[in-house]
C-alpha cells in the first residue's frame, strides 16, 4: 500500500508537497441494502481482501543533496512529497433514488472523506517527520553513510505511520465511529 523513493538531488526545506487524486468505483441500486451489496462486491475491500468501501494510498517521497565537508558530509536541502490516491463509491443511478436515500448517501460520504482524511493526513505527518529527521542528521564521515543513515530513518517512520493507520482503522472500525457506516 505505501511505498517510497529516494532521490539524490537538491531541493528546498518546505513543508511537504501534496498532490491528491480521486477515483471511484460505481455502484448501482435503488435501496441502501442494494447499494451495500454492490460495495461489498466490487469495492477496494475485493482486491485486499480488507473490509471498507473506500481505501486511501499514500507515497511519499523524499530528495536531499550532500555538502562535502573537510573529512565528512551532511546533508541539506531536504524536501518530501505525498501522493495521494482516494478510492471511493460513486452511486452511478442516483437519480432514482428516493430523496431520502439520497440524503442518507451524501451524509454517509461525507462521513467516509472525514474517515479517508485521517488516512491522508498519516501519509502528510510522516512525510513531514521524515523531512525534519533527516534534515537534523549530524555530518558523517562519508556520503554513502549519510544516505544510509537518512534512509533508515524514512524507511522507519513510514513504517510507524503504516501501522498508525491499521490502528486508526481498528480505533474507528473502518469509519464506523466516525459515522461512515451505510444504513
Amino acid at each position: 500500500m505505501l511505498w517510497a523513493t529516494c532521490f539524490s538531488v537538491g531541493s528546498a526545506h518546505a513543508r511537504p508537497a501534496v498532490s491528491v487524486k480521486h477515483s471511484d468505483y460505481s455502484v448501482s441500486g435503488l435501496s441502501s441494502h442494494e447499494l451495500k451489496e454492490q460495495m461489498k462486491k466490487v469495492g477496494p475491500g475485493v482486491e485486499s481482501k480488507v473490509s471498507g468501501d473506500a481505501r486511501t494510498k499514500w507515497k511519499v517521497s523524499w530528495k536531499y543533496g550532500f555538502t562535502q565537508l573537510p573529512g565528512g558530509c551532511r546533508i541539506h536541502n531536504v524536501a518530501t512529497s505525498v501522493q495521494v490516491t482516494y478510492i471511493m463509491p460513486r452511486w452511478k443511478n442516483s437519480a432514482d433514488g428516493s430523496p431520502e436515500l439520497r440524503e442518507r448517501w451524501q451524509k454517509y460520504l461525507t462521513a467516509l472523506q472525514k474517515h479517508e482524511d485521517g488516512h491522508k493526513d498519516h501519509g502528510v505527518d510522516a512525510a513531514e517527520e521524515i523531512e525534519t529527521e533527516i534534515a537534523g542528521l549530524k555530518p558523517m564521515r562519508s556520503c554513502i553513510e549519510v544516505e544510509r543513515a537518512a534512509n533508515s530513518i524514512a524507511n522507519g517512520i513510514i513504517e510507524k505511520y503504516s501501522r498508525k493507520d491499521l490502528y486508526y482503522d481498528i480505533l474507528t472500525i473502518h469509519g464506523t465511529t466516525q459515522g461512515a457506516v451505510f444504513r
